[in-house]
């Protein structure tokens, strides 16, 4: 047990499972001899083996090509009397193979190259049963070794579904057996010589085929497993992210997410990303004589406050960018992006004025009988160098405002210094 005596590990109830559990590999999962998986399972394999196999899929069909034209070359060594009848069957096999490199070329058609792959593999098997059956040669009933190398070429260069594969063996099969029935040039012998080699080369292909599914399986399925891991890691990660950056009585982001936020905006800024907004203006407000509220109210009452006040300025942010933050006790700052100061100067006294309209009594105010919110505001056009100092300038026309009298907006202008929204 590596770092632990067994005493150690059985005193302390820790298995060498506990210990050691690696990620699925798929050696571990276990499939059906017949390699079926469910429905839902099944169609997407289909389309991952689909995709698996396309890469290779265009180098095998050019080999397959070469193969077919250094048949003809050797069909017209033999005597050109056979040229004339293979070369009509070996041209419309290259026309298909053409028109699979073309599937192959396309993903948005790569649903029909399995089909048309099938239609490839027929071709030249059934081709070469015809061949065989008419040319009249002593040599011809090598035609019919088309059949083996079909299913070869499916299950080897391919990489078809194995269940396709077999019905696909069966059918040319038995299309060579009739075939070779009907031949009239070869001997007994040869049948059974072609018979034998054919049913060798087919059976380790399947079987060949047949393995390599499986492994493909349970990588397949492997990856399912460790999809839905990483999902899950990615979903608890966002409620962590959430639970970290979110204030958890009102809802709006807390300082650091604020900080963060910011940070991020003035350094697309910085980069003149294309993603960076024009300016990001900023509004920093606090409830004014909130110390007293509490004390009159009580800090349930306070709570329930915060959380009505903050409510307004969520309910009016509506950019994706935009964004309200608690930065602390009762003060709150809410970022702008895209908006010009103008704009984000006519949002601070709309929310200022929706606060007031509440209508939620403050008997400890000094300049109402309601709750009211003092509003400072700052741009980025305004010089600030980072969220800091753009958090700052709305610290001091926050400060201002507040001095003036409270229930009001102050702004830092352009030229650095602060004036009073009337």
């Amino acid at each position: 047990m590596t770092g632990l005596s067994k005493e150690q590990g059985a005193s302390t109830g820790v298995t060498a499972n506990q210990i050691h559990n690696p990620l699925p590999s798929g050696n571990d999962i276990r499939l059906p001899w017949h390699l079926r998986l469910p429905v839902s399972l099944e169609q997407d394999f289909r389309f991952y083996s689909r995709n698996s196999a396309a890469g290779a899929a265009s180098s095998a069909l050019l080999l397959i090509a070469l193969l077919l034209v250094c048949a003809m070359l050797v069909e017209s060594l033999v005597g050109s009397d056979v040229l004339l009848q293979t070369w009509r069957p070996r041209l419309f096999t290259l026309m298909v193979t053409g028109g699979c490199l073309m599937l192959c070329q396309q993903p948005r058609w790569r649903e029909w190259l399995q089909p048309a792959l099938l239609v490839l593999s027929f071709t030249l098997s059934l081709s070469g049963v015809y061949l065989g059956m008419a040319i009249d040669h002593p040599l011809s009933y090598v035609f019919f070794l088309q059949t083996p190398l079909a299913v070869v070429m499916l299950s080897t260069l391919f990489r078809l579904p194995f269940h396709s594969t077999v019905v696909s063996a069966l059918l040319m099969t038995g299309a060579m057996l009739a075939g070779l029935y009907f031949s009239k040039e070869s001997t007994p012998f040869e049948h059974a010589t072609l018979i034998m080699l054919s049913m060798a080369f087919i059976s380790m292909s399947l079987f060949g085929q047949y393995v390599y599914e499986r492994l493909l399986r349970k990588h397949f399925l492997s990856e399912h497993v460790l999809y839905q891991h990483r999902d899950e890691l990615h979903s608890a990660n966002q409620v962590l992210e959430s639970q970290a950056t979110v204030d958890g009585m009102t809802g709006c982001i807390n300082r650091r997410g604020m900080e963060a936020r910011l940070n991020h905006l003035y350094h697309l800024l910085k980069q003149q990303n294309p993603d960076a907004p024009e300016r990001v203006c900023l509004l920093l407000f606090d409830i004014d004589f909130f110390k007293q509220y509490n004390d009159t109210y009580g800090h349930p009452a306070g709570d329930e406050c915060l959380k009505k006040v903050s409510a307004v300025p969520l309910a009016m942010v509506q950019a994706e960018k935009d964004f309200v933050a608690r930065y602390g006790g009762e003060e709150f700052v809410i970022v702008l992006t895209d908006s010009s100061f103008n704009d984000a100067l006519v949002f601070a006294e709309r929310m200022r004025n929706r606060v007031e309209q509440l209508g939620l009594p403050h008997s400890g105010s000094r300049v109402n009988q309601v709750v009211t919110i003092s509003i400072g505001v700052s741009s980025s056009d305004g010089g600030a160098e980072n969220g800091g100092a753009l958090l700052k300038q709305a610290d001091e026309a926050l400060y201002q405002a507040k001095g003036a009298g409270r229930n009001r907006v102050a702004m830092m202008n352009h030229q650095g210094a602060v004036e009073m929204l009337t």
